[in-house]
């Protein structure tokens, strides 16, 4: 794996360790509940001594492409899992992704870069409302200004519960930190699907409160905060209004702890 003084050699298809301040993200927001829950067991995988072997299996591997300026390195997925390794309460030298490099396109204008990067679905640019496409040049400058928005933790409890499926093999558990180069064996081609479908739900459910309070950059979003727990309490209540929307019972069955993550760690079959 590629270690900080080679990055500068860097080619597509190489594994690499990156401090997650340095990813850029290209989406506007997370499900600030659901990256809550990965930041729990990042922490917990910190304390066994086991984080660097979390962050080492398939399904947590980073894809970065390599762009304009200056070889800036542009996070295309997992934006919740390095959110969580932002707010986790553990070292800034721990914080540290396993990437690999997708595309370098470092050598494209930013103009044809980010036209490329939203011809190929590698950017969502529709901000944590909905509203978009917006310029690029609004997005995060790094995962610890991305928003929440709670219409995406939403989507994910439907598809924690089974209700809707990607079409990729995730949290492949085949760990990779003795490897120097990656390729993904089979790639998603559901793009942002949980995002259509947090605008299909922000469009149809009607929250009890403003969401407008729950838009808070990940950095000022505390887990102890009234706000947080309003917020889960708020998506709960939400969920007979879901179910009668898109009849899918099994969230019914659903239950979650205090701060909003599943406690089934399966989908539930309908």
């Amino acid at each position: 794996m590629k270690r900080h003084q080679d990055l500068e050699t860097l080619k597509p298809g190489d594994l690499f360790k990156v401090p997650v301040e340095k990813l850029h993200p290209t989406q506007f927001s997370v499900g600030m509940v659901s990256a809550e829950c990965k930041r729990r067991s990042i922490e917990n995988k910190f304390e066994k001594g086991e984080l660097e072997k979390f962050l080492c299996q398939e399904g947590h591997l980073v894809p970065v492409i390599i762009g304009p300026p200056e070889k800036t390195f542009y996070l295309t997925d997992h934006h919740h899992l390095c959110t969580a390794l932002w707010r986790a309460d553990i070292p800034k030298a721990e914080k540290v992704a396993v990437a690999y490099v997708l595309l370098d396109w470092s050598d494209k204008d930013l103009d044809t870069f980010w036209k490329d990067m939203v011809k190929n679905n590698f950017a969502w640019l529709r901000d944590e409302k909905g509203v978009g496409p917006l310029n690029p040049s609004l997005l995060p400058r790094h995962v610890g200004e991305i928003l929440n928005d709670p219409f995406r933790t939403l989507s994910r409890w439907i598809r924690d519960a089974g209700c809707y499926f990607k079409d990729e093999l995730k949290d492949k558990d085949r760990n990779l930190c003795n490897q120097e180069t990656f390729q993904p064996t089979k790639q998603n081609a559901a793009f942002f699907i949980e995002f259509r479908w947090a605008n299909f739900l922000r469009e149809n459910v009607e929250l009890d409160t403003d969401p407008n309070m729950f838009y808070l950059p990940c950095d000022r979003h505390p887990t102890d905060s009234d706000t947080f727990q309003h917020e889960i309490q708020t998506m709960q209540k939400a969920l007979p209004r879901v179910i009668q929307l898109i009849g899918c019972r099994q969230l019914a069955d659903v239950s979650y702890d205090r701060r909003g993550c599943l406690k089934s760690s399966t989908p539930i079959e309908s």
